[in-house]
C-alpha cells in the first residue's frame, strides 16, 4: 500500500514539475521596420546568452536585424570591418532552485539584494512543494536585454529593456497552458529590436 501512495505522490510531482506556463509580464512596443535604410555595417558578438533556451531567443534577435532593412552586414565579431560594433547583452535575474537542484547563483545575492522577495520565494517554494504543488511555484525572472554600441573601440551607448515574466509550476499551469507565451518570444525579441533601433536613432 505505502508503494502505491509513494508511486501516486511521485507521478504527482512528475507531472507537476514537467508542466510549467510562461508569461511575459514586459512592455510591448509597435513593430515599424519601414522607416530604415541599408546604410551601415553591423558587428556583434554575444554575452550571457548560455543556455539552449537563450540561444535560441538569441536567434530570433538576430533574424530581426538581419530583416530590419538597416544594415548592409550583420557579422559576428568583425570589428575592424564593420561601422558599429554592438554586444548583445542578457542580463538574467538570480536563478534560485532551493530544494529541487544547486542554485546557480550565490546563495546570499537574493536575500542582500531583495530580502522580501527572496521571503516570498522561500515561503511560496517550501508550500509548492509541501503540497505537491497543488499551490503552484511560482518565478520570476526580472532579465533584461542590452545592446551595448562602439565605434572604432570607443563606448558611444548602452540601451536597456526588461524581459521580465513568470514561470508557473504545477496543477494550475495546466489550466494555464491556452495563455502560454513561450511560443510569443519571436515576435516579443523582434519588437524589442524594433525599439532598439528607434531609440538609438543616430548612434547608427
Amino acid at each position: 500500500m505505502q508503494r502505491i501512495i509513494f508511486s501516486i505522490i511521485g507521478i504527482i510531482i512528475f507531472f507537476s514539475l514537467s508542466s510549467c506556463a510562461v508569461f511575459y509580464s514586459s512592455e510591448r512596443p509597435k513593430i515599424d521596420f519601414s522607416n530604415y535604410n541599408k546604410d551601415k555595417s553591423l558587428s556583434y558578438e554575444l554575452i550571457g546568452w548560455d543556455d539552449e533556451v537563450d540561444r535560441r531567443r538569441i536567434s530570433y534577435i538576430l533574424g530581426a536585424l538581419q530583416s530590419s532593412g538597416k544594415f548592409t552586414q550583420v557579422r559576428y565579431q568583425n570589428q575592424t570591418n564593420a561601422d558599429v560594433h554592438m554586444q548583445i547583452i542578457l542580463e538574467s535575474s538570480p536563478k534560485f532552485k532551493i530544494f529541487l537542484g544547486e542554485s546557480s547563483e550565490p546563495v546570499s545575492y537574493l536575500p542582500e539584494r531583495n530580502p522580501e522577495r527572496f521571503g516570498l520565494y522561500l515561503i511560496n517554494r517550501f508550500l509548492a512543494i509541501s503540497t505537491f504543488f497543488i499551490i503552484p511555484d511560482i518565478d520570476r525572472d526580472d532579465d533584461y536585454l542590452v545592446f551595448r554600441l562602439s565605434k572604432k573601440g570607443k563606448l558611444e551607448k548602452e540601451y536597456r529593456y526588461p524581459m521580465e515574466s513568470y514561470r508557473v509550476f504545477g496543477w494550475i499551469s495546466l489550466l494555464l497552458m491556452w495563455g502560454d507565451d513561450r511560443k510569443e518570444w519571436k515576435p516579443i525579441l523582434t519588437e524589442k529590436v524594433s525599439k532598439f533601433l528607434g531609440d538609438s536613432g543616430d548612434e547608427l
